[in-house]
C-alpha cells in the first residue's frame, strides 16, 4: 500500500512537473487559438445574420411572386371560363342558323314545287286574272324578305 501510495504521489509530482513547464508556453498558444476562435465564431454569427436577412428578402420575394403567379393563375381561369361561354353561345347561334337554313330551304323547295305545278298548269289552267298570292312580284317580295331575314339572323 506504502509502494502504490508512493508511486502515485512520484506520478503526481510528476505530472505537476510537466504542468508547470507545458503551462506558460501552451497558455499564450491557448489565449491565441482562443482569440482566434472568437473572431472566427464571430464573423461566422455575423455572416449568419446577413445570410438570414438576404434568405428573408428572398423569401419574400418569392412570396410575392407566388401571389402574383396565383392572380395570374386566377385571371387565366376566369378568361376560359369566358371563352367557354362564348363557345357555346357561337354553337347554339350556329344551331339556330342551320335551323332558319333549312326553313329557308323548306320554303324555296315549296315554291318551285309551286312554280313547277304553275308551268305544267299553263296550257290548261290559264287564269286571265291571277290569285294575288301566286304572282311573280309577290314570290320576289317574299323571297327577299326571308333573304334579308337570314341576314339579320347570322348577326
Amino acid at each position: 500500500m506504502v509502494a502504490v501510495a508512493k508511486a502515485g504521489a512520484n506520478k503526481d509530482c510528476e505530472l505537476r512537473k510537466i504542468l508547470e513547464e507545458v503551462s506558460p508556453k501552451n497558455f499564450e498558444k491557448i489565449n491565441k487559438h482562443l482569440s482566434a476562435k472568437d473572431e472566427e465564431i464571430a464573423r461566422l454569427r455575423d455572416e449568419i445574420r446577413v445570410m438570414s436577412a438576404h434568405w428573408k428578402i428572398k423569401t419574400k420575394e418569392l412570396e410575392q411572386q407566388l401571389e402574383k403567379h396565383r392572380r395570374a393563375d386566377q385571371e387565366l381561369k376566369k378568361r376560359v371560363l369566358k371563352l367557354e361561354f362564348c363557345l357555346q353561345e357561337a354553337r347554339s347561334q350556329t344551331r339556330k342558323l342551320q335551323r332558319m337554313g333549312e326553313r329557308r330551304d323548306k320554303a324555296l323547295k315549296e315554291l318551285r314545287d309551286q312554280l313547277a305545278m304553275k308551268q305544267q298548269c299553263g296550257g290548261g289552267c290559264t287564269n286571265d286574272k291571277q290569285n294575288f298570292w301566286e304572282s311573280s312580284g309577290f314570290k320576289i317580295v317574299v323571297s327577299m324578305s326571308m333573304l334579308v331575314l337570314v341576314v339579320f339572323a347570322k348577326r
